[in-house]
């Protein structure tokens, strides 16, 4: 027996709320917390029974009979042994039975989950006995609730008779769920209940014969929560997932997806983990699409091996038609997918070099997109090598074998060898830094055909072109010290100069299989061609003049503001242009003595408000051609507005033409109730791009969250989308979660809901 002067206070680890999917009768994991996979499994918790013969603890405010015998604790009673610990007003011990009778204010802990109730009998060796009308709180899912008959099968299973369970405070009866039986696994960290309905505001909107869910972290096999949804494209939808935890480093789960307006689709979803290589297989079938008139899929697989320098990869994705993806996605931005990727990959590398295989080919999903759809590589092989402080001098080299082909039959086929090779010497100082740096660039080409064509330019059969580039980088950093609206502060200027040659190379009979005009910024103003990959590398002659400014606070290093100014000068006439397939026309071709003036900025206006933009001003027409504006506001969690303007004058190109305005906010109403939306609006197509709108109201144990989302898909349609779900606190939620598309339309959104902690047995011990 302890003194009681000399027992240990034990303080419980503050208690979490997880969002537990699987209510309504269905088996689940956690809501919203994601179901990772482990490559090795993890260490197990000491099983019961390892300790011989463990000592047993009593303590009392009296102690009356015969250790022995029969031991009566009186007054704050309470007996230890193990993981399990009984309070009472009166406790009666029997040393023979090993049996415990526990009366007034009875509490029993077994491992975080507490009984509280006014009589018990229990036998603390075999950890079985009984508790009527008891109340009863599992601290690691915040959940509570009572049972006319607690029995306690054995040391790991718990059985409720006529039980309910909440996460809502006392007092509040928001919701719960009635069953006629509720048995507890601790072993499994599993509860499974039977008979059971779910009270939203005292009223029964769903009854279950029979539903299961884990109380603890580990992934099982089971149903996940259902989801429900509407949009246009498909109508209501409602899909009940099943998950299979095959072992820890192997899942799969098969969604029956149905949509009024179009039938069934089976999604199908397996990962595997493995300590060199893993990946995924999403396949999605829709039978017959009632809309459509056909079958319908997706398919997607990824797999990544990585092993001693050596290293592949799959990237495959595939679809039955091109308009799968804007009737089956769910927002703006896979809706406007045109070409999807069928990757592979193989390579090795060491300490300076890589070398690598990869053959890219390509589905198209927009008929219009043909004359545009990127070549693909079948195969193409490179090899990599950098050298660093060789001397002083930097050494990059690049070599590359590729077959290009385009399922366009007007649009030529052929091979290409690059050798790319150069070498520069960076000088750098405290305030200052040079590199001189010198390229030379081998290209050769075979076509598979003798009449190639590109546009009205017959191609060569055999060609090559041979450049050199030189380029010289260099500037400057000045700083002084000064003050930022009262802040004292540092600033820099930090003046840059680049010039770059390269001798013109006639390139008019040269194919282009991967070769784009690069958009004119700050970051391009920097580079020596105009143009990205190797079928076309421009004539250059020219020097880049651009002056940065920036305030830093002494104190944080926290920059307040930053602002760049940049040109570039030609001293001869861009001659080398690249031919366009969607305006049948030649890009690039300049005689300007000077581009674009740039300039951006960016401030922090307070340490919740900043703003940027940039202008892109041409002085040959006197007007901006393309610029970017905006603010956003944040000035505490959950709360953020953002606004935008972006403008990109190309009245020809109806797709590059832009003027829009972008309006996005998550703003708090009262402590509980937020509202989120977002507007982009079009003033060139006077319609809207995207507008979304909706509330989230968090209460003291469960979420609602409702969101309208209406976007423009790739074939410029409509599509209305309706998000509603309602959160269980330490349970589950019912509905289709619009965290991710928020988290995506709204910049700065940051959801309301309890983080996920990682919990052991121990951690609620009392």
């Amino acid at each position: 027996m302890v003194p009681r002067n000399l027992k240990r206070k034990f303080l419980p680890i503050r208690p979490i709320t997880l969002a537990v999917a699987g209510v309504f009768g269905v088996y689940s994991q956690m809501a919203g917390a994601l179901l990772t996979l482990h490559s090795v499994p993890e260490l197990d918790p000491s099983p019961r029974g390892t300790v011989q013969n463990p000592s047993t603890y009593a303590m009392a405010d009296e102690v009356t009979g015969n250790p022995q015998d029969v031991l009566h604790l009186i007054g704050n009673a309470e007996i230890r042994r193990g993981g399990s610990t009984l309070k009472g007003d009166r406790i009666t011990y029997t040393q023979v039975t090993d049996e415990v009778e526990a009366q007034g204010n009875v509490l029993l802990s077994k491992d975080g989950t507490v009984f509280t109730g006014d009589q018990a009998n229990y036998r603390i060796d075999a950890e079985t006995g009984t508790m009527p009308k008891a109340d009863y709180t599992f601290g690691p899912r915040g959940l509570r609730g009572c049972a006319d008959q607690v029995d306690f099968v054995d040391g790991s299973h718990v059985t409720m008779s006529k039980a309910r369970i909440t996460s809502c405070p006392k007092g509040d009866n928001a919701w719960w769920v009635d069953m006629n039986r509720l048995d507890l696994d601790q072993g499994d960290l599993t509860a499974e209940g039977t008979g059971a309905s779910l009270y939203l505001g005292g009223v029964p909107v769903m009854m279950m014969p029979w539903f299961e869910f884990p109380i603890g972290q580990q992934r099982k096999s089971g149903f996940l929560t259902p989801t429900l949804g509407m949009s246009t494209s498909k109508g209501i939808q409602i899909a009940v997932p099943y998950y299979w935890n095959i072992a820890p480093n192997y899942d799969y789960t098969i969604t029956p997806n149905l949509m009024v307006k179009r039938g069934l689709m089976l999604e199908n979803e397996f990962r595997y983990l493995q300590p060199n290589y893993s990946g995924k297989l999403v396949y999605n079938i829709m039978p017959h699409d009632r809309d459509y008139g056909e079958s319908r899929y997706g398919l997607h697989f990824e797999h990544r091996y990585a092993r001693d320098g050596f290293y592949a990869g799959v990237n495959y994705n595939r679809v039955s038609d091109d308009d799968y993806i804007s009737d089956f996605s769910g927002n703006i931005r896979e809706s406007s997918e045109n070409v999807l990727n069928q990757d592979f990959w193989m390579g090795y590398g060491r300490d300076f070099w890589t070398t690598n295989l990869r053959v890219t080919k390509n589905q198209t999903l927009t008929s219009t997109m043909q004359a545009g759809q990127p070549y693909e590589r079948v195969p193409q092989f490179s090899f990599n090598t950098y050298k660093g402080d060789i001397g002083g001098f930097e050494y990059i080299g690049h070599i590359e074998a590729t077959r290009f082909t385009h399922p366009n039959p007007s649009r030529p086929d052929g091979d290409r060898f690059v050798i790319d090779q150069g070498i520069s010497y960076p000088l750098r100082g405290s305030y200052w830094f040079i590199e001189p740096k010198a390229r030379w660039i081998g290209t050769w080409y075979s076509m598979q055909k003798s009449d190639a064509m590109m546009g009205d330019v017959a191609l060569e059969k055999s060609a090559s072109r041979e450049v050199p580039i030189l380029s010289f980088d260099t500037g400057l950093v000045f700083d002084r010290q000064t003050s930022w609206f009262g802040n004292a502060a540092e600033q820099t200027l930090e003046p840059r100069l680049f010039y770059a040659y390269i001798p013109y190379r006639n390139q008019d009979r040269l194919p282009v299989f991967d070769t784009t005009l690069s958009d004119l910024n700050i970051t391009q103003l920097f580079q020596e061609s105009v143009f990205s990959g190797y079928d076309r590398i421009s004539q250059a002659n020219q020097l880049t003049a651009a002056l940065t400014t920036r305030y830093l606070d002494s104190a944080s290093g926290i920059e307040w503001f930053r602002g760049t100014i940049g040109q570039r000068f030609y001293f001869d006439d861009q001659k080398v242009g690249i031919y366009d397939y969607y305006t049948n026309q030649l890009m690039g071709i300049r005689t300007d003595s000077k581009s674009d003036l740039l300039g951006s900025v960016g401030v922090r206006l307070t340490r919740t408000l900043t703003a940027d933009g940039t202008v892109q001003y041409s002085s040959s027409e006197g007007r901006v051609s393309r610029a970017y504006a905006g603010f956003r506001w944040q000035p505490k969690r959950a709360s953020a507005v953002s606004l935008y303007y972006r403008y990109n004058y190309a009245p020809n190109d109806t797709y590059n033409n832009i003027k829009q305005l972008d309006l996005a906010a998550q703003w708090p109403i009262t402590d509980k109730l937020y509202v989120v939306g977002r507007y982009n609006y079009s003033f060139n197509k006077k319609g809207i791009i995207e507008a979304l709108g909706g509330f989230e109201y968090h209460a003291d144990c469960w979420t609602l969250r409702a969101v309208v989302q209406r976007y423009i898909t790739s074939t410029n349609k409509y599509d209305n989308t309706f998000f509603l779900q309602l959160e269980l606190n330490g349970l589950g939620s019912v509905g289709t979660n619009p965290v991710s598309e928020l988290q995506e339309s709204i910049p700065g959104y940051q959801s309301r809901s309890p983080v996920p902690s990682v919990t052991g047995r121990y951690e609620y011990y009392d």
